[in-house]
């Protein structure tokens, strides 16, 4: 009986429930319906996952005239220290009593105009400034979704390695798992150096700089005694000497040696016709 009761009372529950839903008006199932979908976009909207930013890498090219060249490359180089960037690679050295230098520099994203800025102020002309972008972000993202992937199989091939060790397989298959293992994980270290070089590459600017000393800020000197340059010179005047002397003997033999057989069968018939004069 109380068995009966129960299912009687549930019964009515349900029954009241179905009139509820019965009896309400059709604008507040509406309300419902909306709520939930409501409920159910917001909680989509949570599950995607934030933009990645924008990844772009941006290389200058900027080549200076400077009255002079070590106080300049000083100069430039506290600035980059200053907007916190470095001097990656340094290259000075002479062409006779000319200073000249090239840099390589990297400086924060952000204070890549800055920089460029204080690099014309040091120098007396820019003969050249070029700034080019890459926009990385797709391959980047494609890296990171990449390496989500190499991750995943790497742990299933780990559990099928535990699994395989478990059951006392073969060696054979262990070691053509642990081989599997071994190749993902290197795509996965190769997948991590790309996107730490991309991060790297857009996070910090690069600018190639060629500093030019300006001519007519250096002092007036006479150039040295250069034995090979005296070497050089005195061949090519040999070289061109030996070219006109071939070139002479080529014009006369083309055009003088006929005239000359000509003239000297000339004179061997005066002779010839004398010496029969004189027999006469």
């Amino acid at each position: 009986m109380l068995v009966l009761l129960a299912a009687c009372k549930k019964g009515e529950g349900v029954a009241s429930n179905e009139v509820a839903t019965q009896a309400a008006p059709p604008q507040a199932l509406r309300v419902v319906a909306d709520k939930t979908t409501a409920q159910g976009a917001t909680a989509a909207v949570a599950q995607q996952p934030a933009p990645q930013p924008r990844m772009i890498v941006r290389t200058a090219n900027v080549r200076i005239i400077v009255a002079d060249t070590a106080k300049a490359v000083d100069a430039i180089s506290t600035a980059v220290e200053v907007s916190g960037g470095y001097v990656a690679d340094s290259s000075v050295w002479r062409e006779g009593e000319l200073l000249r230098a090239r840099l390589t520099l990297r400086v924060p994203a952000d204070k890549l105009t800055p920089t460029l800025a204080s690099i014309r102020g040091v120098a007396k002309r820019v003969d050249n400034e070029t700034v080019s972008s890459e926009d990385v972000s797709q391959e980047y993202v494609d890296l990171a979704s990449q390496l989500r992937n190499l991750e995943a199989t790497e742990i299933e091939l780990r559990e099928l390695m535990t699994s395989i060790r478990q059951t006392a397989r073969k060696a054979s298959e262990v070691l053509e798992v642990h081989q599997q293992l071994t190749a993902i994980r290197g795509e996965i270290e190769r997948t991590k150096g790309r996107m730490q070089y991309l991060g790297q590459m857009s996070s910090m600017s690069t600018i190639a700089l060629e500093l030019v000393p300006d001519a007519i800020a250096q002092p007036v000197v006479q150039p040295g005694w250069r034995p090979l340059v005296v070497l050089r010179d005195a061949s090519r005047a040999l070289v061109s000497a030996m070219q006109g002397l071939a070139t002479a003997a080529i014009w006369f033999i083309i055009y003088l040696a006929p005239l000359l057989v000509l003239l000297l069968l000339v004179v061997l018939g005066i002779r010839k016709l004398a010496r029969r004069l004189r027999t006469a």
